[in-house]
Formats: structure tokens, C-alpha cells, sequence
């Protein structure tokens, strides 16, 4: 996947850039001190700020985790967009294992996003993170219709991160204004800063709060936990050759139980830094009960309570036919093109099609998915 771009010239230096209003004292010990204090935006009140926004905006451009895509999807947003297009800018694409075919990426979450009612305008892959990708974005904004560019998503997903690259891209002396952080909920209110680009045009970008909904891993963790748990470096995948009998544990979030089925490979795409430990599902109760906090080392015991209990679901796997994204009440099927079991925020778990029953642990309302294998199924899709 192409994920270096070179930097976009003609740009002049942000020295017009629009004072910020005065940080607040929460922003400051976020920046200063790494202090923070999570604070969930109720629904109602994040639609009357992204709503307001939006009603000022010339461009509208949605955020996407490309590790999270389903989970990274805001609800109701086509209602708030009324009809309008966005940009998708599909971010921590620098984390992708090497073999997505990118093309045919881009046309799956085209439609994806489609699906849910909101219409596209085009598909940018980015790393705020890295600044990659970033120079193609802020020539399609320059080139775009107007002047005031909104920027929407779900918590977590680098909205703050990517603004202040393009703030960085506009000038050597311009400086970040956006607050960022690892935890969700950084973002309260609108926020706005100006860049000039050469010629004189200016752009106004405005920052909106990210929902923060429970249904993510992430969206329950502290800072310590979601170093370990969101992804810093491209994915590495971690292949097991499974019989039935034996546990998978995806640290202490997730717990994978093939009780029958044939011997077969299962992968784990998760973060580098996320211990996958497997064991004899007779031992599995017992291994959870005791290594909590040592083996398995996040997440820790005070984000394990906001979590809660891991639930149990049924996962079978057959010869059917059968929609790749399929959820039944009865559980997770997988049909015989195989599919990725998506854990949000956490990652996902490749099965390949074999006969394969039994049980996935996550914790109560993460609502874990099926999709169309990422890598093999999606980079089809479009040939």
C-alpha cells in the first residue's frame, strides 16, 4: 500500500494563522502533564455541536480508523450531513499489514460508508501520525469548493492529530493548535484555526468532538492501557495452527474457544505490543482466573471493571453460503469464503472457512462483527 506522499508545494507560511482562543485549564494539563480526566459527550449534545458545524462548513471531512472501520462510523451522521458529500479521510493506514491491496480497500469502504446512508466524495488514506498522505488531502481541500472545512468523527480516530499536520504542511513557522491526546473525549466543543495558502486563500478548519459510544474496547481505557492496545507499528500477523480443544487470549479483552472442527490456521491481527496466548481450553478458566494481571498484563484491574465480565457468543463456521457480514441472534457464522471476526478497536481474527464451533469472549456491549476477510476476500472484491 502506497503510504508515503511527497509534500505538496506552493504552500505559504501559515504567518496569518488565527490566534487560538485561550486554552483551557483542562487542555493545558492534557498537553503539559499528560493529566486527564475522561469526559463522555451525551449524544444529543455532540449532534447540537457537529450540527452547528456543519451549517458553517463549505467541505465536510469524515474521519475513519482504518484499523476500526465499522466502529469508527458515526451514528445518524447522513441525517446531520443532509445529502451533502464528504471527504473520507482513512486514517493509521501506516499500520495496514503490507499485503491490503489498496485499491480495492478504498472501493469496499466506499461502500461501507455508502451503506449507512452517506455519500462520498472521495477517499483519501492517511497517517496523522506520520504526515503521509497528508499533502494529497490538503490539496484536494484547497481545490475544493469553499473555504470552511469541518472535520467530523467518533472518538479516537486522530481527528485533533490530523488538523495539526495540516497546520504543520501550510508553514515552516506554523504550530499546532489542536489539543491531542490518547484518551477519547479530548474534544468538547467546536474548535477553528486559519492556514493561508499561497495566493492569499485561507482555509478555516474546524475540530468537533469525537462521540465516544461503548461500544469500542478503547473507548472503556487508560492512557497505559491503550498505549498497549492501539497500534503504534504496521501489524504483524500472528498465525496459529488450532485444534479443537485448545484457547486463544487476546490479552485480557478477548477469549476465542474452538470447542470442534477440523485443524486449521486461525490469524490474529492486534496490536504488536497486545499479548496472544494460547492454552488447553480444559485450562482456560483457570488461566484466566489466575493471570489477569501478569501474562496477559492489560487491561489493568480499574479498566477491566469498566469493561466488565467478558460475555460469551456462539461462533460456528460451515459449508453455507452465506453473507460474509452475517450476525444471526444465534451468534457469528462464517460461510465457506471464510470471514474476520472484528473485535472494535481491538483489531480482528481471521478463519478461513474449515469447520470450525465455538465461543467468543469479549466484554458486554462490545459488538463484535463479521466481515469479508480483509486480506484475500476485500482485494478481490473490485477484479
Amino acid at each position: 500500500m502506497q503510504t508515503e506522499f511527497p509534500n505538496q508545494p506552493g504552500y505559504a507560511p501559515a504567518g496569518a494563522l488565527e490566534r487560538p482562543n485561550p486554552v483551557c485549564r483542562r487542555c493545558f494539563r492534557i498537553s503539559h502533564y499528560g493529566e486527564f480526566t475522561p469526559v463522555e459527550l451525551p449524544e444529543a449534545s455532540y449532534q447540537a455541536v457537529v450540527r452547528e458545524a456543519l451549517a458553517q462548513a463549505d467541505q465536510i471531512v469524515y474521519v475513519l480508523d482504518v484499523f476500526d472501520i465499522n466502529g469508527s462510523l458515526v451514528p445518524n451522521l447522513a441525517a446531520l450531513l443532509a445529502n451533502r458529500a464528504v471527504h473520507l479521510a482513512v486514517n493509521k493506514v501506516d499500520v495496514l499489514p503490507a499485503e491490503v491491496e489498496p485499491e480495492a480497500l478504498r472501493q469496499w469502504i466506499r461502500r461501507v460508508v455508502e451503506s449507512a446512508g452517506v455519500k462520498v466524495a472521495d477517499v483519501w488514506f492517511v497517517s496523522a501520525a506520520t504526515g503521509s498522505g497528508i499533502g494529497e488531502l490538503m490539496d484536494g481541500l484547497a481545490h475544493g469548493d469553499g473555504t470552511r472545512v469541518c472535520v467530523v468523527g467518533m472518538a479516537n480516530v486522530g481527528k485533533s492529530t490530523l488538523l495539526n499536520q495540516l497546520i504543520r504542511r501550510s508553514g515552516p513557522d506554523a504550530k499546532p493548535q489542536f489539543t491531542t491526546s490518547r484518551m477519547p473525549g479530548t474534544t468538547l466543543g467546536m474548535t477553528r484555526a486559519k492556514i493561508v495558502l499561497q495566493g492569499g486563500r485561507t482555509l478555516t478548519l474546524m475540530d468537533t468532538p469525537g462521540l465516544i459510544e461503548g461500544h469500542r474496547v478503547t473507548d472503556f481505557l487508560c492512557a497505559d492501557c491503550l498505549k498497549a492496545t492501539v497500534p503504534a507499528t504496521r501489524l504483524r500477523p500472528r498465525v496459529y495452527q488450532l485444534d479443537s480443544g485448545q484457547t486463544l487470549f487476546l490479552g485480557g479483552f478477548a477469549r476465542l474457544d474452538f470447542e470442534s472442527g477440523a485443524h486449521q490456521p486461525v490469524v490474529c491481527y492486534v496490536s504488536n505490543d497486545l499479548v496472544v496466548h494460547r492454552t488447553k481450553l480444559e485450562r482456560a478458566d483457570a488461566f484466566w482466573e489466575s493471570h489477569q494481571d501478569d501474562l496477559l498484563q492489560v487491561p489493568c484491574a480499574a479498566c477491566r471493571a469498566r469493561l466488565g465480565p467478558l460475555q460469551p457468543h456462539r461462533v460456528w463456521s460451515d459449508r453455507a453460503r452465506v453473507n460474509p457480514g452475517q450476525r444471526t441472534a444465534d451468534g457469528l457464522r462464517i460461510g465457506r469464503a471464510g470471514g474476520d471476526i472484528v473485535l472494535p478497536g481491538l483489531g480482528w481474527i481471521t478463519l478461513f472457512g474449515a469447520a470450525f464451533a465455538g465461543r467468543l469472549y469479549v466484554p458486554d456491549g462490545v459488538v463484535a462483527r463479521v466481515r469479508p476477510r480483509l486480506i484475500g476476500h476485500v482485494s478481490r472484491m473490485d477484479k
